[in-house]
């Protein structure tokens, strides 16, 4: 009995451990389940697809992966920055289980981020247990388990991307490092260069380069850690720390960390700080160089070297400051390439431009408005973000009080990763770490002065004196910081995100239903060679064509299409048109089809896909990126409001104190003329009119929303559909939220017709449309003729069926010049595409109206048609 309470006193934290895990496993696995296994296995957000599709490749030329990918950034091609470590974890997960392809390799993925989500409570409860102890650790594992947000949403079933493993090796990597450091210190060197204690620095060196791995600016652990042996140094004799062994834990570390880089270390021609070059093994190898010169440092100080030259110990530390200094410049001087990449890594706190379109970059303290908030912080950390704050402050007078340098390492590592959240928000998923641990610091603290530990060691047989007010009390801070933590994680982790079924569905058509699918599938699975530019479009194999859409859709388009996006995630394509740069960008911004035919022109652009939240929400982020900064995309908007006077009813005001009284404001602004005029306006709201060289061939299920009306209303009949839109608006307006997406599609519409459609001529009618749209751009068919009379202009006419049994009008206005016109049309008759003319087109010219049917072999040859009127 007595050899059992020896064991359960020695492993009781094991147990605990096991729960952690247990419940991180409910929230990782559980909880989304239903999200990914769906109508197909669906993963996550938008880069998890192109590990799928980076997998899918190695597998196929297994042990070889692509560093270039000439199936995106059409076309042009992309050197591949994404890191081997998951590459490989998932190519030999998807090898050993016998699933290499296809829904049944998704599958496979689908784990590994929720897998390395539950063993992240390892290295927090390492790093924690090794600058603490045991008991914060456990506090510190619980909490990284529950901590909601970006890190969360990042780790569950899924979502298989880097995220979750960069805070993984990151923890790591200063975890072990400094168990190495603390197994080391205050050793003879005879007893550290032995197997069993060479292993800690050794181990630290796999974490450091595995971080790498998995992420290339995951070289900034070198400076971090680097930045601990620095302030030892400099700070001198203030903390009492063995310089010694931390330079040659520190050597070992970089030093093993390069070996383990080097064989990634020359995929990418010249120098980056994203993509696998010897940039990082260069910081390596540089760092252990560095490391080495403190160690030497060191050893002089010891001998009275400095003492000899009357420095005193003043000497030592500014020997390290000139040292660093000397280093700084000559790579400068030296290296200027390898010094700017090292350098650039400040500008993550300096997002500007387009770049501030993108969720993950925006400063995360601040609204869209500039205002400061901590609405983002409980967001992403519940009340634990409190919590860890208290326990940095907290920490930091301890650092002073005990001048403990472990502590104050970490303390560095959290003042970085709260710097970088400040500059972008997706950092959030490394200062969860951060929270885990000062979080648990400081309620670890307070667990000891309200006796809450007392009371658990009395469980384990002790019998502690206690008072039930402080346990009670104790107990009452758990609950603030754990119920609303798990309840915001609870809820967060139900959903997965990724491609819905309209845009799967849409995708897998293109896939089955556009030229040359064999051979793209073929290509989609070969090595590619790594030009030393990719300035110039890539050299392809056959005749290929670009897909047009916006680049959230990149890697949805490449991974289940198998075809060839323009524009992607990572921000590529996206060109602009301050700088007449052709992308999605300037083609869907457009204000009018030449612009958009050029733009089209230069990148070999046969398809364009566009979905209702390009043609709403996300409208404004490519508005940003065509010019270049937030305030000049305002110039697409009116500045008029919609509000509500009554029931089923709709009006403008200038602005929200224009609004009259006894009327909802509905939280949506009204799209101005120029907007009306863009590509995206003119394909998705429009449907196509007034383009002549793009038709539509494929459309998708109504929003989802509108899906379930059209059981109970007539979706053809405008003012049922409005009234369902106007109230839909005001009951989300109580709660000062926008209409949804398909609602806003209609209110758009409703504008259009009321303030531009008379000087446009192109009618729309007033009702939903499908969410994913597929348009195929053509040469068109080229009618021309002489008009008779004063005609100043033709109006050409055809009613189009889509594939979902919609019908809608194609108009298209011409100018009559000398007494001809010219009109370019898009649509055939003999279309083998379901979207089709279901009448003749209608050719108007004052009375004179006359029929005409159209071929494909016309539409596609941009054969000329002769039609007098």
């Amino acid at each position: 009995m007595q050899k059992v309470n020896g064991l359960i006193k020695k492993y009781w934290h094991i147990s605990i451990l096991v729960i952690v895990a247990l419940i991180s496993l409910k929230l990782r696995i559980l909880n989304p389940w239903d999200s990914v296994f769906t109508w197909t296995v669906r993963l996550g957000g938008n880069d998890p697809w192109y590990y799928y599709r980076l997998t899918e490749n190695t597998i196929h030329n297994f042990p070889y992966r692509i560093w270039f990918d000439p199936f995106t950034n059409y076309p042009y091609g992309t050197y591949t920055h994404y890191g081997p470590f998951l590459v490989y974890l998932g190519s030999i997960a998807g090898i050993i289980f016998n699933a290499t392809e296809g829904e049944s390799l998704r599958a496979v993925l689908a784990f590994i981020p929720a897998i390395g989500g539950i063993l992240a409570i390892i290295p927090v409860y390492l790093l924690t247990k090794e600058v603490f102890d045991k008991k914060t650790a456990l506090i510190a594992a619980f909490f990284i388990t529950i901590v909601p947000g970006q890190f969360l949403q990042r780790s569950i079933l899924g979502f298989n991307d880097h995220h979750i493993w960069e805070t993984f090796w990151q923890v790591s990597a200063i975890g072990v490092f400094i168990l190495a450091y603390n197994r080391w210190r205050d050793r003879k060197a005879e007893e550290n260069i032995k197997f069993k204690q060479l292993i800690y620095p050794v181990a630290a060196g796999v974490c450091v380069a595995l971080y790498i791995l998995s992420w290339g600016p995951g070289f900034i652990i070198a400076p971090i850690l680097l930045s601990f042996v620095f302030s030892a140094f400099v700070l001198g004799e203030f903390f009492k720390a063995d310089r010694k062994n931390l330079s040659l834990v520190a050597v070992i570390t970089f030093a093993v960390a390069a070996i383990v880089y080097l064989p990634f270390a020359f995929n990418y021609p010249g120098f980056s700080r994203v993509h696998y070059s010897p940039f990082q093994l260069l910081v390596l190898a540089g760092s252990a160089v560095i490391s080495a010169a403190f160690y030497q440092i060191e050893r002089w100080n010891e001998a009275g070297f400095f003492e000899k030259l009357g420095l005193g110990k003043r000497g030592m530390p500014v020997a390290v400051i000139i040292f660093t200094a000397i280093i700084g410049g000559l790579s400068l001087i030296l290296m200027p390439d390898f010094a700017s990449n090292l350098l650039s890594v400040v500008g993550v706190v300096q997002p500007r431009g387009g770049a501030l379109t993108i969720a993950e970059v925006y400063p995360f303290f601040f609204t869209h408005g500039g205002e400061f908030t901590l609405a983002n912080a409980v967001l992403h950390f519940g009340s634990l973000f409190f919590f860890a704050m208290a326990g940095i402050f907290y920490s930091a007078y301890r650092v002073v009080r005990k001048r403990d340098f472990v502590e104050l390492s970490i303390l560095i590592w959290a003042v970085l990763m709260l710097i970088a959240l400040w500059g972008q928000n997706r950092f959030a998923y490394y200062f969860a770490a951060v929270v885990a641990v000062y979080s648990a610091l400081i309620v670890s603290i307070m667990f000891e002065k309200l006796h809450f530990y007392r009371v658990l060691e009395n469980v384990l047989g002790a019998k502690n004196k206690f008072s039930y007010f402080r346990v009670i009390f104790a107990v009452i801070i758990v609950f603030a910081a754990v119920y609303p933590t798990y309840v915001l994680a609870n809820a967060q982790s139900s959903y997965t995100g990724g491609p819905g079924k309209q845009w799967y569905d849409a995708l897998m058509w293109m896939r089955e239903n556009t030229p040359d699918g064999d051979k793209y599938r073929e290509y989609y699975l070969e090595l590619y060679p790594t030009p030393q530019s990719n300035k110039e479009p890539f050299s392809y194999p056959f005749e290929t064509y670009g897909v047009m859409s916006w680049w959230d859709y990149g890697h949805w388009i490449q991974t289940i299409a198998n075809r060839m996006p323009v524009a992607n995630p990572f921000q590529e394509g996206i060109g602009n048109k301050y700088n007449n740069v052709p992308g999605a960008s300037s083609f869907f911004t457009a204000e009018n089809e030449s612009y958009a035919e050029w733009v089209a022109e230069k990148l070999n652009v046969r398809y364009v896909v566009s979905d209702i939240e390009m043609e709403t929400g996300k409208f404004y982020a490519m508005a940003v990126w065509a010019e270049g900064d937030l305030p000049l995309a305002e110039k697409y908007y009116s500045g008029f409001f919609y509000y509500s006077p009554s029931l089923g009813k709709l009006g403008y005001a200038s602005s929200q104190w224009d609004v009259p009284l006894d009327s909802i404001l509905i939280p949506l602004r009204v799209p101005g003329e120029l907007y009306y005029k863009t590509m995206e306006a003119k394909l998705h709201l429009l449907d196509g009119s007034g383009l002549s060289h793009y038709r539509m061939i494929y459309e998708s299920d109504y929003p989802g929303e509108w899906r379930s009306y059209a059981s109970q209303i007539d979706l053809n009949n405008e003012n049922q559909v409005l009234q369902v839109a106007v109230y839909e608006s005001v009951m989300r307006a109580q709660y000062h939220v926008p209409p949804t997406m398909g609602t806003q599609e209609v209110l758009y519409k409703y504008a259009y017709r009321q303030l531009y459609e008379k000087d446009t001529g192109l009618p729309v009618k007033i009702a939903p449309s499908g969410y994913v749209k597929i348009f195929e751009r053509v040469k068109g068919a080229v009618v021309t003729g002489k008009v008779s009379g004063n005609v100043t202009e033709v109006t050409v006419k055809v009613t189009i069926m889509t594939n979902q049994n919609r019908t809608f009008e194609y108009w298209q206005t011409v100018k009559v010049e000398n007494g001809t016109y010219t009109a370019v049309i898009p649509y055939s008759h003999d279309s083998e595409y379901a979207v089709k003319p279901v009448t003749p087109y209608y050719f108007t010219a004052g009375d004179v109206v006359k029929e005409l049917t159209v071929s494909e072999k016309q539409v596609q040859n941009g054969e000329i048609i002769q039609l007098d009127l």
